[in-house]
């Protein structure tokens, strides 16, 4: 997402559970932190639970979450959370851009 002046302001990475998987066991996912730890304001958005990890056939789960903490205390400034699905994913997602050009742009109007 870029702000008014053009600037890049913001960015959310979304992965399917396989797909976190896959570039935790491969390394890729500590590339793209560290890349996005360059923007204002980035994060990684999970379409799936925070268990379903430990539930995977392939990979020992346990080192899955392993890894996880491990790059979520390496790179503090990319927010991580886990949606139930994707379409919470996608709500997450528009919800977060959407406050952080709000926060941008000046202060907004919050209804409670």
């Amino acid at each position: 997402m870029y702000a008014p002046d053009g600037t890049l302001l913001a960015a959310v990475e979304r992965k399917s559970l396989d797909n976190l998987a896959s570039t935790l066991s491969d390394g890729s996912l500590a590339f793209q932190l560290q890349r996005l730890t360059e923007l204002p304001l980035a994060a990684i958005v999970v379409e799936a639970r925070y268990g379903a990890l430990f539930k995977l056939e392939h990979v020992n789960g346990n080192w899955l979450a392993d890894q996880l903490a491990r790059l979520q205390v390496r790179y503090p400034e990319v927010q991580l959370t886990f949606a139930d699905s994707r379409p919470h994913a996608e709500d997450w997602t528009y919800r977060f851009l959407t406050a952080a050009l709000g926060d941008a742009t000046g202060p907004a109007d919050i209804a409670d």
